[in-house]
């Protein structure tokens, strides 16, 4: 109970090469340019096999200064995307001043509101005590429905409650501030209820509750809400944290961004290098099946390699699965990433073949990457397997040969009554050790040389530049030995 009493307690208180990528369709410049706010953009109507960014980079801009009016991954024959004139492409000989433009009128982009350049970012002075918001779903409006027994808190995962969902995010932040406490660090938490995806609502929330006046906000919101908060956090100079988002076009302009977790761009070039490390001159096989959600990924692969050169890559087609092993024997010590992702089901069913097609080979076994951890999505894979293909990924669950992850269940467990069911307890918890121990240790200083500790956190966080914001650039890549995943080396 005594957990279920402090959450009521609680309720109630994003340049790469140029080239034109490898598999899309060429493209040509269109001479169509629109006027939006007195900067210049290019019109341009996608062809199938174009993607956002092999559209980018013909046009010499960064694939989120591409303005689109649907999923950018998800691009089709006839849609529109607007292109920013810049370099080669700034001088426009048919310039078109639109009042009502006959295509669709490009969206500013978000957090913009004029067309100066980014500017460096005012730092506040920080005070004596810390002054930390948080921002969250909490559905206050629905406390009625909570019944505070001991069954309903200790079987909650049966239930729907919306509540428990991010709650042991803030139990995690929690458990840091309170250390941090016993130091002599004074810190001032605000939690703000925002339960809805009205962006009207975030404003209202942020303007009554004071948070244009916090250090830093924290933001565990979901992608219109956090956007809206995100706009609001530039308008009040205020420093705002992502934890869980890997676009990195959220930092592209705002330079009070803070973004925790690496981008899929630095999953990829960490696992790269990683493979150009331990196994110089292994080919490489993605093998995928060309599902709309393997696109992202897939282009990003694709870039990166033909920007480095120093990794040779074959794209390997599920469909030609059956080849595989006479593929792999043909090619003995190669390397095999696997990005497959339809439904499901069908990964599970996939998982298992692929495990049983690489196995079959009895020399030259093949080392396997994923970019997903297999051993928690899947618990009937075999480690065997895994081991026997010396499995590489980013593991998403606990560590418990890292003495930091066991030592902080333990606490956390004592503290709360049970063990956290998700990894973002871990998330706050090295969030408000590293930001605000960051601010009391350096004041306003650190968040111009914000650099990286590991001191005391679960998982290492290096922010560096991205765009105009900040971003996490360390990716923990791990690999399976002796049955358990232990973290591989940065390099």
């Amino acid at each position: 109970m005594k957990r279920g009493i402090l959450i009521i307690g609680l309720l109630m208180a994003t340049m790469a090469a140029w080239s034109q990528a490898p598999g899309t369709t060429p493209v040509k410049i269109s001479k169509e340019v629109q006027m939006l706010h007195g900067k210049k953009y290019y019109v341009h109507i996608v062809e199938t096999g174009q993607t956002v960014y092999s559209i980018s980079r013909a046009y010499q801009v960064q694939s989120y200064d591409a303005v689109t009016h649907v999923d950018i991954h998800f691009l089709h024959a006839g849609d529109t995307v607007w292109l920013p004139a810049r370099g080669q492409f700034a001088d426009s000989q048919e310039t078109q001043q639109v009042g009502k433009p006959t295509t669709q009128k490009p969206e500013e982009p978000k957090g913009r509101k004029d067309n100066k350049p980014v500017q460096a970012p005012t730092v506040r002075k920080v005070g004596k005590t810390l002054k930390v918001a948080l921002m969250m779903p909490l559905h206050l409006d629905q406390m009625g429905d909570i019944s505070t027994s001991k069954f309903d808190i200790e079987q909650r995962g049966k239930r729907s409650y919306r509540q428990f969902e991010f709650i042991e995010f803030y139990e995690g932040i929690r458990m840091a501030l309170d250390k941090m406490a016993e130091r002599g660090v004074g810190v001032e938490l605000n939690v703000v209820d925002v339960s809805t995806s009205d962006t009207a609502k975030v404003r209202e929330a942020f303007m009554s509750h004071n948070v244009g006046e916090s250090d830093v906000l924290v933001a565990l919101l979901l992608r219109e809400t956090f956007d809206k908060a995100a706009e609001l956090a530039h308008e009040a100079g205020i420093y705002i944290v992502n934890p869980m988002a890997t676009r990195s076009e959220i930092c592209a302009e705002n330079p009070y961004m803070v973004k925790m977790q690496p981008s899929t761009a630095g999953l990829i070039t960490r696992m790269l290098n990683n493979m150009a490390s331990e196994r110089p001159g292994a080919h490489l096989y993605i093998v995928h099946s060309g599902s709309k959600a393997e696109k992202p990924v897939l282009e990003e692969l694709k870039s990166q390699l033909a920007a480095r050169g120093d990794i040779k890559y074959t794209l390997f087609g599920w469909s030609q699965s059956a080849k595989l092993p006479s593929v792999l024997k043909n090619t003995p010590g190669a390397t095999v990433l696997s990005i497959f992702d339809q439904d499901k089901d069908q990964n599970r069913v996939y998982v298992g073949n692929l495990l049983n097609k690489l196995s079959s080979l009895k020399q030259g076994t093949p080392v396997l990457y994923t970019m997903n951890d297999w051993t928690r999505e899947y618990g009937d894979v075999d480690f065997n397997q895994l081991q026997n293909l010396n499995y590489h990924t980013f593991a998403a669950g606990w560590d418990m040969t890292n003495e930091m992850h066991v030592g902080f269940l333990k606490e956390f467990r004592e503290r709360y009554g049970s063990e956290p069911t998700t990894p973002l307890a871990a998330t706050g918890y090295d969030i408000a050790t590293y930001i605000v121990g960051g601010l009391h240790r350096k004041g306003a200083d650190f968040w111009k040389n914000p650099g990286g500790m590991s001191e005391g956190l679960t998982q290492p966080i290096y922010l560096v530049r991205n765009g105009a914001g900040l971003e996490n650039d360390r990716a923990m890549l791990y690999r399976m030995q002796g049955m358990v995943l232990v973290p591989v080396s940065f390099k």
